[in-house]
């Protein structure tokens, strides 16, 4: 059963997207969102400094130390420029969604 509505001349009608909500579906759609693959990408992030750290500190080297921690500061500033970049995106997806539930006939709300 699909979610679309069949139109006067027989065919589904579909949501209106914009430019940027295409893009915005291909590029989810395509996107690797398993907890395997979030994790995997921390801690390769995180991995090197967090080595280097420790290097750092099993020699007794503070300025090791210094440049692990200066680099885990900097990828976690990283990380909230992305997180509030990504805000714009979120807005572009509850788009996305509102277009498609107004398209569901009345009642139609599954759980």
């Amino acid at each position: 059963m699909s979610i679309f509505s069949e139109g006067q001349d027989g065919r589904e009608s579909r949501p209106e997207f914009t430019d940027a909500e295409i893009r915005l579906i291909r590029l989810w759609s395509l996107s690797d969102g398993s907890a395997g693959g979030q994790v995997s990408a921390q801690v390769a992030y995180f991995a090197t400094p967090a080595v280097f750290g420790i290097y750092g500190l099993a020699t007794g080297s503070l300025v090791i130390v210094g440049v692990a921690f200066v680099c885990i500061l900097l990828l976690l500033a990283w990380g909230f420029v992305s997180t509030w970049r990504d805000q714009r995106t979120f807005g572009l997806m509850r788009s996305i969604c509102a277009k498609v539930l107004a398209m569901l006939p009345a009642g139609d709300e599954r759980k």
